[in-house]
């Protein structure tokens, strides 16, 4: 009942401490799991509908347990980024994507750009500039082919120390994505402040906008507006 001033009684369930355990396990099982390659980073296809051509792709990474079998990350990457886990993840998955681009560079292959997360907390550690120019150096990879993809809350929790990892970042010559606009925060203030290069509209702001008639109108002008800018 913290926090809940119009109720003094809770009835215990159990659920809670089974999520307590459940956190706890996947907690201690975290690092063996990416030494022991249980993670896997999957590629989904960015469709485009006017060429009908598959033009890039977003690096998402699954957790196949040897005992639990496979893990939705909604499961575990909330967990990551409490306790921290999260950028050693992020880290895994953008080796992972620039040696899986250097494989078809060097087969001749067509490429196309790669999306890969970016946490907040891997703003906060201050060598996200450093970190990626040295990605790009070990593999031999055009910058334009990795597009980087932040939240739009982590737009909103880290001020200016965003924007000017940003700005190098695109000097660099990464393409910004920002990530779930529309899904709660000043949608105006972000996308007037923030640097960016590509913003993916949230499913449930694009969904909710649908319903009404104002809604429609405002996504209308709303894309409008962000191509301008």
């Amino acid at each position: 009942v913290k926090g809940m001033y119009n109720q003094s009684i809770a009835v215990y369930d159990d659920s809670f401490r089974e999520k307590l355990l459940r956190e706890k396990a996947i907690t201690d099982a975290m690092v063996t799991a990416l030494e022991e390659g249980e993670f896997i980073v999957y590629l989904q296809p960015k469709y485009s509908l006017n060429n009908n051509r598959i033009v890039g792709a977003e690096a998402l990474v699954r957790w196949i347990h040897p005992e639990w079998g496979f893990m939705f990350p909604g499961e575990f990457i909330p967990l990551f980024e409490k306790n921290g886990f999260i950028s050693s993840l992020d880290q895994f998955v953008w080796e992972n994507v620039c040696a899986k681009l250097q494989e078809w560079k060097e087969k001749g292959y067509l490429l196309l750009p790669m999306s890969v997360n970016v946490s907040r907390n891997d703003i906060f550690q201050g060598s996200l500039v450093d970190i990626f120019s040295g990605l790009i150096k070990k593999y031999d990879i055009d910058p334009q082919y990795l597009h980087l993809e932040i939240t739009e809350s982590a737009y909103a929790e880290c001020g200016n120390r965003i924007v000017n990892t940003i700005e190098e970042l695109r000097k660099l010559g990464f393409t910004i994505e920002m990530d779930d606009f529309g899904s709660g925060y000043s949608v105006l203030n972000t996308i007037v402040d923030i640097p960016v290069d590509v913003i993916k509209i949230d499913r449930g702001f694009i969904t909710s906008c649908l319903e009404t008639d104002r809604g429609i109108y405002f996504l209308k002008h709303l894309i409008d507006m962000i191509r301008n800018l």
